[in-house]
C-alpha cells in the first residue's frame, strides 16, 4: 500500500489523549465548543482525561454570533452536551452591529475576544479550542496564497496566545475525521453549521481543494508535517536574531533606540530582517506563532519591512544616510552605521513621506548622535 492511500479514520484512542493532554495539566480550562464534531469529541476526551488523572474539569462557553435563525438552538445544545457530562457550561452572545464584509474573520476575532474575557472572568489560565490538522492545512495553503513568510506559514502552534490569553490547541495533530469516529464510537451528538459549505468564504473553498491536492499525495498529514518542520525553523531564526540583536545594540535615549547597523548587516539579510522587526515590536509584544502577530490589522506586512531592510542594507553599502517610516516608527540611519528609531509623531503619520527614503542627518528625533550632538526635542 503505497503512501498516498487514505487509511481509515479511527477513534482517538486513551493513551492518545493522554499524551495530547499532557500540555493542559495544572490549568484551569476555558474549553470553546462550536457544537460541531470536532469541539464535541474534543469535550468528551478532556473530560475523560481530566476524570482518570484528577485534574480540574474544564468549563464550556460557546459563542453565539447570532448570524443564523438556528445558532441559538446550536448553543443551547452544546451548553446541554456539556451538562450531560457534568460540566458547567456558559453561551456568550455576540451582540451590536455585524460587520458588512471580512464576515468570518471578525467573527472569528469577536470569538476568541470573547472567549478571554470570559476565562478571566471565571479565573480560567488557558483558552482550549478544536483546531485539527485539517484546519492547519487549510490555514497553510491560505497563507501561502495570501503571501505570508515564515511565520504564517509555519501555521497554527499548538501552544500560542490568543487575545492576550493562554491558547492551547491539543487536537492539531488528529483529523476531523478521528475525531468524528469518536464521536460515533461514544455516542456523542454533534451539529453542522451550514456556512462550512458556503461558498462565499476562502477556508470553504480551500476546503474544496485540499482533497485534489491529497490525490497526489500533498494531504492534511502532510502539510501539517511541513507546518511543524517550518515552525521550528522559524523559531530558530527568531532566536538567532534576538542573539543578534543583543550583539548589536548601541546606547540610544528615553526616547528611542538604537543598534549598530553595520554589525548587524554581517548576519544573513534574513536575520537582518527579523531583527529589525522585533525592534518594529510594540513593547512586550508577541512572539512567534502568536495568532495575534499573524493576524492583527497593526502588523507589519511582509513586503514592507523586506523592502525597507533591502533599502536599509543598500544605503548602508554606499554610505548614504537614510529616513523611513515603518510600523508607526521613525527609522533614521546615519554615515557611521547606526541605526536609530522613535515612535512616529501622531501629525507625522500618514503624510505622503511615510515608507519612503530621505536625506538629512539621519538621526530621528530623540536619538543620540554618534558625534554626541544632543538630541532635538520630540515634538508633543
Amino acid at each position: 500500500m503505497d503512501g498516498h492511500t487514505p487509511q481509515p479514520a479511527v477513534p482517538v484512542s486513551p493513551d492518545e489523549a493522554d499524551a495530547a493532554f499532557t500540555m493542559l495539566a495544572g490549568r484551569r480550562m476555558l474549553l470553546g465548543v462550536s457544537g460541531g464534531p470536532d469541539s464535541v469529541a474534543l469535550m468528551g476526551l478532556i473530560t475523560g482525561w481530566a476524570r482518570r488523572h484528577r485534574q480540574t474539569l474544564p468549563t464550556v462557553a460557546v459563542v453565539d454570533h447570532g448570524l443564523r435563525p438556528a445558532s441559538a438552538d446550536e448553543a443551547a445544545f452544546v451548553v446541554a452536551s456539556a451538562e450531560a457530562l457534568g460540566l458547567a457550561a456558559a453561551i456568550l452572545p455576540w451582540t451590536g452591529p455585524k460587520p458588512a464584509s471580512a464576515l468570518q474573520d471578525n467573527a472569528r476575532r469577536a470569538r476568541y475576544r470573547l472567549l478571554a474575557a470570559h476565562a478571566r472572568a471565571i479565573g480560567a489560565d488557558m483558552l482550549v479550542t478544536a483546531h485539527t490538522e485539517d484546519d492547519q492545512a487549510e490555514t497553510l495553503m491560505m497563507r501561502l496564497a495570501s503571501g505570508s513568510g515564515l511565520t504564517g506559514l509555519a501555521g497554527m502552534r499548538q501552544q500560542t496566545r490568543s487575545a492576550g490569553m493562554a491558547h492551547a490547541r491539543p487536537a492539531l495533530g488528529w483529523s476531523k475525521a478521528s475525531l468524528i469516529a469518536t464521536c460515533r464510537q461514544h455516542g456523542w451528538g454533534w451539529t453542522n453549521d451550514p456556512s462550512n459549505a458556503d461558498q462565499r468564504f476562502a477556508r470553504v473553498r480551500w476546503r474544496d481543494i485540499l482533497p485534489v491536492l491529497a490525490a497526489e499525495g500533498l494531504d492534511a498529514g502532510r502539510l501539517g508535517v511541513l507546518a511543524r518542520r517550518l515552525a521550528a525553523a522559524d523559531e530558530a531564526l527568531d532566536e538567532i536574531a534576538q542573539r543578534a540583536l543583543e550583539a548589536c545594540r548601541s546606547n540610544g535615549t528615553d526616547l528611542g533606540w538604537q543598534i549598530d547597523f553595520r554589525r548587524l548587516a554581517g548576519y544573513p539579510s534574513a536575520i537582518v530582517m527579523r531583527a529589525l522587526g522585533r525592534m518594529l515590536s510594540p513593547p512586550g509584544g508577541h512572539g512567534a506563532g502568536s495568532e495575534d502577530a499573524i493576524t492583527a490589522e497593526a502588523g507589519l506586512r511582509l513586503q514592507r519591512l523586506e523592502a525597507c531592510t533591502e533599502a536599509l542594507l543598500e544605503a548602508l553599502r554606499a554610505g548614504r544616510v537614510v529616513r523611513r517610516t515603518l510600523g508607526g516608527q521613525v527609522l533614521a540611519l546615519n554615515r557611521d552605521g547606526l541605526l536609530g528609531g522613535r515612535p512616529e509623531g501622531p501629525r507625522q503619520r500618514g503624510r505622503a513621506h511615510a515608507g519612503k527614503c530621505t536625506g538629512g542627518d539621519g538621526v530621528p528625533d530623540g536619538v543620540t548622535h554618534p558625534d554626541g550632538q544632543h538630541p532635538r526635542p520630540v515634538p508633543r
